[in-house]
């Protein structure tokens, strides 16, 4: 349960994170998590104008009666009729919703990497072996479906480690493409579809440009539209930790079929798929779910 509150802000304790608001001749005093307050800092100060979530009960924090902030929904300076606003989730919210229901075709797409061997690891570099993505037209209708394992270039000996991990052999590998094939084939499925690229974390571009580097070749990752779906999740939901991609699967499905995660790249991006047909259901409040 929470309570929702407003008002101007008269003074920061910053080394307590708490912000006091004055009501009906009082002061309130508001505690925030150390990740929140680092957040909003810039923007604390007096006069300024916030509206929180907070929790109901009281505690004694330091000497100081204060309620928990949950979440922080709108920022603002006043100024007569035209505030201005430094942040606003509902604002975030509807962006979020408009991108998500572009009518574009979609790339929903993972890779496995290698990974380093348990010793004499410090020239490692980590490489692309295995691919998998789901191509789909606007509507969400399959265009192409696409795995394969790829061999890599610096590092062609996979550690024991990698292969214990995706539960694969060296043959998988050695009977991959190249690297070179795959960069054909998304640049061809750019210019053909100019799709919007869906990834759940950073970490699959990031491996693109470093192998795109490394062959020296064009890179055409810089023309294409990645969203990080993961980010879209921690930002819309306010989540302090990265989420699983699994666990936001169970979350929407309410199954726990799939909590033994097999990394496989075509899998994962099937899942990817079917969470952000979920997470699009609920910006467009088709579908209500607790992700915490």
């Amino acid at each position: 349960m929470t309570e929702n509150v407003n008002g101007s802000i008269y003074k920061v304790i910053e080394n307590k994170r708490i912000i006091a608001i004055s009501s009906k001749k009082r002061l309130y005093y508001y505690y925030m998590s150390k990740g929140m307050f680092r957040q909003f800092m810039d923007y604390f100060h007096k006069n300024i104008y916030v509206f929180l979530k907070v929790k109901p009960n009281y505690r004694l924090y330091k000497g100081i009666k204060v309620q928990n902030v949950i979440s922080i929904d709108k920022v603002l300076s006043p100024n007569k009729n035209k505030p201005k606003i430094f942040y606003d989730i509902s604002m975030i919210k509807s962006e979020i919703k408009k991108l998500v229901n572009q009518k574009r075709n979609r790339l929903f797409i993972d890779f496995e990497m290698s990974m380093p061997p348990y010793h004499n690891y410090e020239n490692f570099i980590s490489e692309i072996i295995q691919v998998g993505f789901v191509l789909t037209d606007e509507y969400g209708n399959i265009i192409k479906k696409y795995n394969s394992f790829i061999k890599p270039k610096l590092f062609p000996k996979i550690s024991k480690r990698t292969l214990r991990f995706l539960e694969l052999n060296q043959k998988n590998v050695d009977g991959g493409i190249d690297y070179l094939t795959l960069y054909k084939l998304l640049k061809e499925i750019n210019i053909a579809y100019e799709p919007i690229i869906y990834v759940w974390g950073k970490n699959d571009k990031f491996e693109l440009a470093k192998l795109n580097k490394i062959y020296q070749l064009d890179n055409f990752i810089d023309d294409m539209q990645f969203v990080d779906l993961l980010s879209l999740h921690k930002t819309y939901f306010r989540l302090k930790n990265d989420l699983g991609l699994f666990n936001a699967f169970n979350s929407y499905s309410k199954i726990t079929a799939l909590n033994n995660q097999k990394h496989d790249a075509l899998e994962d991006a099937l899942v990817t798929k079917e969470v952000f047909y979920s997470f699009k259901d609920v910006c467009n409040h088709k579908l209500k779910v607790n992700i915490a």
